[in-house]
């Protein structure tokens, strides 16, 4: 800094170092400090030209030294930029003003150009420290252009009135003088429009100058030749205000723009995570286990390789969220998704199917044993339970597996069958696993028809009641009979009740089934009674699905007004498990079809949930004996035979009938007959017969009691 220093106090501060700093000539663009190459002059033109070298040497060699070809582009363009204006300020600060004299002194204006340059560099690396700067514009464009704004400058000012010859082309001074004051009105908007900061900065510079200029020369000359100039610059001052303004606005939209769009990819993404990927556990969802599966099956065919696909179910997760709340388990969601995922590994992808449901799949499979492995280690790795708050919760799964492409060969179809099988594990007792055979499809296939074409069953007038009568032990007299539902399908044929009955309870159709079978067999068992010329009675079955409805009561009683059925000959079954319901409601109910008039019956008494300290509370008039003791009648089982012996004395000690089903053989009759029980079922008399049979077996019952007659 000591030579800088010394320039100061020789040129700017009297301080006796030179005793004659300044050399001040007036000019016509007033006063002018004017070199006398004096000793101080001397040393500042080596000082000038010594920094200068030395500024372009250091500029030199941190581009040479530089591996960024950033910094190298930086250090090029800088250089280049200090060069052109040394040797145009050169130029018209030395040689032209040498030459034509009172000219201006243009080297401060052109030092913008570098000024610029430097500023913008260090500005842009502070917005992006992390990534070199890379120039947004080309500096070249500026300084050529300035050189022509200047240029023509100078031109102008040269100009005298009168004839300005060029060439062929004869223009008078003002029509010349608005061409050129033109042509740097374009090159001011070009450099705007081009250069964006840069160039509008230095346009406006440079226009503002000439204006200035302009301005002097009018004020101090008194004519009026620069008038048209300085409108014109007037006119291109407002033009680059107008540019910069709507390059400003266009900034902003072009920002708003770019924040949308980065709103977008946002959105894009989430929507993306929120399709392919379950918010929980973090786990990819059914989508994306869909798509990768698809290319897994793909990639199968091409390999002749299989795919194995397997149905994650956890065995009684709701008593989880019902007895410590969904928070917890989602946490031990969670908390065993992390299991799985350490488990598989690499070997295969796991998902979320929803709710406590997981799939995996295993691609590139020579043989299932890769399969046998994943499922004993999931199934090792369900045993520890999970830990929440001190809290522990054991959940085992139920598993089915379906492997392509012998039980599918499309995804839907796959996971299909792998669900179909998850549920066969769930029905054989839970915990375990199950692979997809064609009895399990077949099986369930045919489930899924029958349970759609029972809504249909009432409309299509596909059911029907059997009547299989009720005989007297000791009169071997038909006393009455129970209806027994059947359902001959268009498709299957005659349907199982076993089957049938549960797909009833489980869709709900019990209900109108169940009134169906009531008004039917009230109705035929006033034609027994015309038939037969006596009293009988009808045995229908209800199931606990009908008894909890509130509303049964008061369609049963509607039913016996509307058939104009006695009460007293209408008697209801309840199953063993359905009597000794711990439900007050059931019990209500149970009084309520009591009141009415009806009798109730305990079917299958002695195999279901047998509490002989209920029989005292619950309103039941008769007790059914299960086929099965009957049958060890004729086994000589004693055991069996005992129970039956307590039952019946048990029945008639609490005042309560006793009806044996099955019955099949005299011996079992017999037996019966000795221990006192009152009613009997059974093929030994009659089979389940429609209601032809049931014409003919009556009327050949009459016509045997009038023949008996006197």
């Amino acid at each position: 800094y000591t030579p800088a220093l010394l320039t100061i106090l020789a040129f700017s501060i009297p301080s006796g170092l030179n005793a004659e700093p300044y050399q001040l000539r007036h000019t016509e663009f007033g006063w002018v400090n004017i070199a006398e190459h004096n000793i101080w002059d001397i040393i500042f033109y080596i000082y000038y030209g010594s920094y200068t070298i030395l500024g372009m040497v250091l500029l030199a060699s941190w581009g040479k030294k530089s591996q960024d070809a950033v910094i190298k582009e930086q250090a090029h363009l800088i250089l280049l930029t200090i060069l052109t204006l040394l040797v145009a300020a050169t130029y018209t600060d030395i040689i032209l003003s040498s030459k034509v004299g009172n000219l201006p002194q243009m080297a401060p204006v052109l030092m913008l150009l570098p000024v610029t340059i430097i500023y913008n560099t260090i500005r842009k690396r502070q917005e992006k420290q992390e990534n070199p700067l890379q120039f947004s514009f080309s500096y070249i464009h500026i300084i050529i252009s300035v050189m022509f704004y200047v240029f023509i400058s100078f031109i102008q000012i040269r100009l005298e009135p009168g004839i300005i010859t060029i060439g062929q082309l004869h223009l008078a001074e003002s029509t010349f003088r608005g061409i050129l004051t033109q042509s740097q009105m374009f090159i001011s908007i070009y450099l705007a429009l081009r250069e964006s900061k840069p160039g509008y900065i230095i346009s406006m510079l440079m226009n503002t100058t000439n204006l200035l200029i302009s301005l002097v020369f009018w004020i101090m000359m008194d004519f009026n030749a620069p008038l048209p100039g300085i409108i014109s610059y007037v006119n291109v001052l407002i033009i680059l205000l107008i540019i910069r303004a709507f390059r400003k606005q266009s900034a902003m939209y072009i920002e708003k723009i770019q924040s949308q769009r980065q709103d977008l990819k946002e959105s894009e993404r989430q929507l993306y995570k929120l399709a392919y990927y379950d918010s929980l556990t973090g786990l990819p969802s059914r989508g994306y286990f869909i798509e990768k599966l698809q290319q897994s099956l793909e990639r199968a065919d091409r390999q002749r390789r299989r795919v194995g696909v397997i149905f994650i179910d956890f065995d009684s997760f709701k008593a989880i969220n019902d007895t410590a709340g969904h928070m917890v388990g989602d946490l031990v969601l969670q908390q065993i998704a992390q299991r799985l995922i350490k488990r598989i590994g690499e070997k295969g992808t796991l998902a979320r199917f929803g709710g406590d449901e997981f799939l995996v799949e295993i691609p590139d499979l020579e043989t299932d044993e890769p399969i046998h492995a994943m499922i004993n280690s999931i199934m090792e790795t369900l045993k520890k339970p999970a830990v929440i708050d001190a809290g522990e919760y054991h959940v085992s799964a139920s598993i089915g597996i379906a492997v392509y492409p012998n039980d599918g060969e499309t995804p839907d179809t796959l996971i299909k069958n792998a669900d179909i099988a998850m549920y066969e594990a769930k029905g054989r007792g839970k915990n375990q696993a199950v692979f997809c055979t064609d009895d399990i499809k077949d099986r369930t296939t045919m489930n899924h028809t029958l349970m759609n074409n029972l809504y249909w069953a009432l409309d299509r007038d596909e059911l029907q009641l059997l009547y299989q009568p009720k005989i007297s032990v000791e009169t071997t007299k038909i006393i009455g009979f129970e209806a027994l539902l059947r359902w001959n399908n268009s498709e299957y044929g005659v349907v199982n009740p076993e089957v049938f009955i549960p797909m009833a309870e489980q869709t709900g159709m019990i209900r109108p089934i169940g009134l169906w079978v009531m008004r039917t067999a009230c109705l035929q068992i006033q034609q027994f009674q015309e038939w037969a010329d006596c009293e009988l009675s009808i045995s229908i079955n209800i199931s606990l699905i009908q008894l909890r409805d509130p509303s049964m009561i008061e369609h049963i009683s509607a039913i016996l007004e509307e058939t104009h059925t006695p009460p007293h000959c209408v008697e209801v079954e309840i199953t063993e498990s359905i009597a000794f319901q711990d439900e007050p409601f059931i019990m209500d109910q149970l009084r309520r079809m009591k009141g009415l008039g009806i009798s109730i019956a305990i079917d299958d008494f002695g195999t279901g949930y047998s509490s002989f300290s209920r029989l005292r509370t619950f309103p039941i008039d008769l007790i059914k004996i299960d086929i099965e003791f009957v049958r060890a009648i004729s086994s000589n089982l004693h055991k069996d035979q005992a129970i039956i012996r307590s039952i019946i004395l048990l029945a008639k000690n609490l005042g309560l009938k006793v009806l044996a089903e099955g019955v099949e053989t005299e011996e079992q009759l017999q037996f019966l007959k000795e221990q006192g029980c009152d009613f009997i079922q059974g093929f030994l008399f009659y089979t389940p017969l429609p209601v032809s049979g049931i014409k003919q077996l009556l009327d050949s019952s009459q016509k045997t009691r009038l023949s008996a007659l006197p």
